[in-house]
């Protein structure tokens, strides 16, 4: 029998790289769990129930559907409830609380300005609502404000963190450029932001007009490290440009692109060099204001890698509020949409990204994706067949196309689809591994073995070690009773590259079996069942894999087992006549 369920668990890629996000509570927004306690009026209908019925248009109706639509992750229609009960109760504390997080989370950062004195008189040092002032002050080049709230405030905790950013842009704004430096440079060493300073520097110096200073910072940064920030990267080849220095500029890309191929923003750069433009290219910030932008967006980033949860989305949104066209911080604000399974307002976020934008492409490829996690398949797959179409020079769609095949299990069409993309590929290179690997899964699971083999050899020679082809080509074989000893092997190499999978674990034990090896075979197939016990694959090897020692009783329990697991029906269907029947006492399965 070709275990097909079993292969199918160890093919997992991920098509889109994704931050590793953990939802968090930021401290105003962790107020929405209270009571309404403090909201007046009596809501109670005339039916004087105990508990109370509450109207739709009474401010804990609203209240209620605000907390309702927040916990579905509708921004939208929880601001709009919350701002229904705040009219009803505009002096309730934790109505006025509820409403300014809701509109700052649904990207209404100028709604929520007017609630900021309000919040500000119950509790000055509370950092949202103080945050929110700062960026308004700052959008209306109110820089003396700003410093007069940074001096005048809280300098503990998190704000310690914030006043250097809001000091140093706001003296940037008055042309103070030794105090804007010197304030940037208190969170050199700041755990969480140290990286933010890094990324800010070159900006702000370049901003203040310090053209050597810039460059060394800049250089400080790309050289020292392995793969920089793609801004970073955009910003030196800004300044380059605008020196005049284009060959530099175009060497620096050109090295970046190297280490990190068909990056948009560095490709845009690419082309903007080819424009022949009349017009100098802007900085990456102009002026004070997007300075302060581009520190929330990378602060919102640092949030991200650190498990910063809700804060890095409000960060997001401030940064947006400041400077309405970084799609940077829309794009990194969809994703963390999409990591969540928030398909819906990620496909909003991604809908605002400019057509002119270097992440255009990549933003209408995210659609189809959301699209398709909505349930509209069909959809999505029009959606990136077009736009293969017009890009016939990129394969990022196309391969796109055949990752969204694969995942519904359209064999044929995937593998076409992966066969286009490395038709439109000019040079093969080690990264280009799973691209074989997913036309390799395809043939198989379209019973053209001869195929699928070839391409995964194709990417175990792309990457020797990569756990993944490693485990899946030596469990075909061992499935198919071909080259048995090369075959345990690789799944012994894949087992020492990851301890912990259960899956491959498997595989090491049903090698094993396969080759009579029973004993050592229960030992990896018990592990594999302690690392994954939901598996019904896994516990149908186990229960075989005793049976074969004499284990009878044992082996019918984990055939039970795998019964209740609700496994594929060919697999149900042969674990209860071994139920019944037990093994044959000759064959191996």
């Amino acid at each position: 029998m070709t275990d097909t369920a079993s292969r199918k668990r160890h093919t997992t890629l991920s098509s889109r790289p994704h931050l590793r996000l953990r939802a968090g509570l930021l401290a105003a927004a962790a107020l929405l769990a209270l009571p309404l306690a403090a909201c007046g009026g009596d809501g109670r209908m005339a039916s004087g129930s105990p508990r109370g019925t509450y109207r739709l248009d009474s401010p804990y109706g609203n209240f209620l559907a605000a907390r309702h639509a927040r916990e579905t992750n509708d921004t939208t229609a929880a601001a709009d409830y919350y701002l229904r009960a705040l009219r009803e109760d505009p002096s309730s504390a934790l109505l006025n609380q509820g409403t300014f997080v809701a509109l700052i989370a649904d990207g209404r950062v100028a709604e929520s300005v007017p609630l900021v004195p309000a919040l500000r008189q119950l509790n000055p040092g509370e950092y949202l609502p103080r945050m929110v002032h700062a960026s308004a002050m700052m959008l209306a080049r109110d820089y003396d404000g700003v410093l007069r709230l940074v001096n005048d405030g809280p300098n503990n905790g998190i704000h310690a963190a914030f006043n250097p950013l809001l000091a140093a842009f706001a003296h940037a704004g008055k042309g103070e450029a030794d105090q804007a430096v010197a304030s940037l440079q208190k969170l050199e060493r700041h755990p969480l932001l140290g990286g933010v300073h890094a990324h800010l520097r070159p900006l702000l110096l370049d901003l203040l007009n310090q053209a050597e200073p810039t460059e060394a910072a800049y250089r400080d940064v790309i050289e020292g490290r392995e793969r920089p920030g793609t801004r970073l990267v955009d910003g030196y080849a800004r300044f380059l440009e605008r020196n005049g220095r284009m060959a530099e500029a175009r060497r620096l890309l050109d090295e970046q692109l190297a280490l990190n191929p068909e990056n948009p923003v560095l490709l845009h750069g690419l082309r903007r060099l080819d424009a022949k433009r009349s017009a100098p290219v802007a900085p990456l910030v102009g002026n004070a204001v997007e300075g302060l932008a581009e520190a929330l967006f990378a602060s919102a980033s640092a949030f991200g890698r650190s498990d910063g949860g809700e804060l890095a989305e409000l960060h997001l949104q401030l940064a947006l509020f400041l400077r309405p066209d970084l799609d940077d911080a829309r794009m990194l604000l969809a994703d963390i949409y999409e990591i969540r399974e928030r398909w819906e307002q990620a496909l909003a976020m991604y809908g605002k990204i400019s057509p002119a934008s270097a992440y255009a492409e990549n933003a209408q490829m995210r659609q189809a994706w959301c699209i398709n996690e909505l349930g509209r398949g069909e959809e999505a797959v029009r959606m990136l067949r077009r736009l293969a179409n017009a890009a016939q020079d990129s394969s990022r769609a196309v391969l796109m196309l055949a990752d969204l095949h694969r995942q519904m299990e359209r064999w044929p069409e995937a593998a076409r689809e992966y066969s286009e993309g490395l038709e439109r590929i000019k040079q093969i290179e080690p990264r280009h591994w799973a691209i074989f690997f997913g036309r390799g899964v395809s043939y198989e699971r379209a019973r053209q073995w001869d195929k699928a083999e070839a391409d995964m050899l194709k990417a175990l020679e792309l990457q020797p070690d990569n756990p993944l082809v490693l485990n899946y080509l030596g469990y075909s074989w061992v499935d198919m009773n071909r080259n048995l000893e090369r075959a345990t092997k690789m799944i012994e190499r894949a087992v020492a590259l990851r301890p912990n999978d259960g899956a491959i674990v498997d595989s090491l034990g049903w090698a094993l079996y396969r080759q009579g090896r029973f004993e050592e075979a229960v030992v990896q197939l018990e592990r594999a069942v302690e690392l994954k016990g939901g598996d019904p694959v896994i516990t149908d090897h186990l229960g075989d894999a005793y049976w074969r020692v004499g284990r009878q009783e044992e082996a019918r329990f984990q055939w039970r087992r795998a019964l209740g697991l609700k496994p594929e029906q060919e697999l149900a269907l042969q674990v209860q006549r071994k139920i019944e029947q037990g093994l044959d006492p000759v064959a191996a399965k």
